[in-house]
């Protein structure tokens, strides 16, 4: 598939956005039952107006991916049936909601009306990264997103995103939490480096569609494409396969690897066995989780092969290997009613 810049800058403004509030609202909840001392106003205030603008500047960019931008707010109207309208419709409430928690913290509001909309915007946040990473799970045409592993390690890399950056704050501000985001930090890589893994390993073992099967015939009479029908490049071909992405793959996913997870790691054990604390270390490990991600998304989007290129014989080789006794018996009918 063709990887798009503006999803891809999305999944880095929203990703950070919420990872960074669910760890500082967190702080803020656990207050309540007396388990640390909660976030000076200043500092709230400060990473909610980063989060406000994050979350912001996601939506305005992923709607270069939209061909009518002036429909976008038709969006919701699918919501009961589409991921892709659930997380326009969570994602600005989650918007909202942060909006209202910041003004209600700010002016020292009924403490239940505060964590009121604290919670929902905890939930929102989840429910808008759990949305926008079923629209790629939920996508049967695409097998190798097709899995729950999409969806988890999806999720994690918010947490790895938050936990990074909140590590940063805490030692930028002083706070009492250091300590607990390196080790959040190391933990949510570990995962993320680890399902993304399995992501990986799994694609080796996915049992690919044949022609015949996309065809509904049997596989008794072998079919293969001799014309694609199209001597130029057209949508199809350009937006459901991207040749010199399939090309860069081999080396863009090492360094994906290696810039996202394992670099990252090397940093949190090095500032948590050696005691070290500095800008330098908790911003670089920021940095490079951002950057890194930013590849992984590439390599996501590049990685996905729809069913559709089998007719353009542009489906990886596995397609076209018959699986012996799968559709042998399956009687072919054709008929006008369906």
């Amino acid at each position: 598939m063709h990887p798009p810049m503006s999803l891809i800058f999305f999944f880095l403004t929203a990703g950070t956005s919420i990872g960074l509030f669910i760890f500082m609202y967190a702080i803020e909840f656990l207050k309540l039952f007396g388990k640390g001392q909660g976030l000076p106003q200043e500092v709230i205030l400060k990473l909610g107006v980063l989060e406000l603008i994050l979350i912001g500047l996601g939506a305005f960019g992923a709607s270069f991916h939209l061909g009518h931008k002036l429909r976008a707010w038709k969006a919701i109207k699918r919501f009961r049936t589409s991921w892709l309208s659930r997380e326009a419709v969570f994602s600005g409430a989650y918007g909202f909601t942060l909006l209202v928690y910041l003004v209600l913290n700010q002016v020292g509001a009924n403490p239940f009306f505060e964590h009121l909309f604290g919670i929902l915007t905890f939930v929102l946040g989840i429910l808008s990264g759990f949305s926008t990473a079923m629209i790629y799970a939920s996508n049967k045409f695409v097998l190798e997103w097709n899995s729950s592993i999409t969806v988890i390690y999806y999720l994690l890399m918010y947490l790895m995103l938050g936990s990074t950056l909140m590590a940063y704050f805490s030692y930028l501000y002083n706070l009492p939490y250091l300590g607990v985001f390196i080790f959040l930090s190391f933990l949510f890589i570990a995962l993320a480096f680890g399902f993304r893994l399995a992501f990986n390993i799994r694609q080796f073992y996915l049992k690919r569609p044949t022609l015949n099967e996309a065809l509904n015939l049997p596989h008794n009479r072998p079919m293969r494409v001799i014309d694609t029908g199209s001597t130029t490049d057209n949508y199809c071909t350009e937006e459901f396969f991207y040749r010199r992405g399939k090309e860069m793959l081999s080396t863009v996913i090492p360094l994906a690897y290696l810039i996202t997870f394992l670099v990252p790691l090397f940093l949190v054990l090095y500032a948590w066995i050696t005691g070290t604390a500095n800008h330098w270390i908790f911003g670089l490990t920021y940095l490079f989780v951002l950057f890194g991600s930013a590849l992984e998304r590439w390599s996501f989007f590049v990685e996905g092969n729809h069913v559709q290129n089998l007719f353009y014989g542009l489906y990886p080789e596995q397609g076209y290997t018959l699986r012996k006794g799968f559709m042998e018996r399956k009687e072919t009918k054709i008929s006008l009613y369906g």
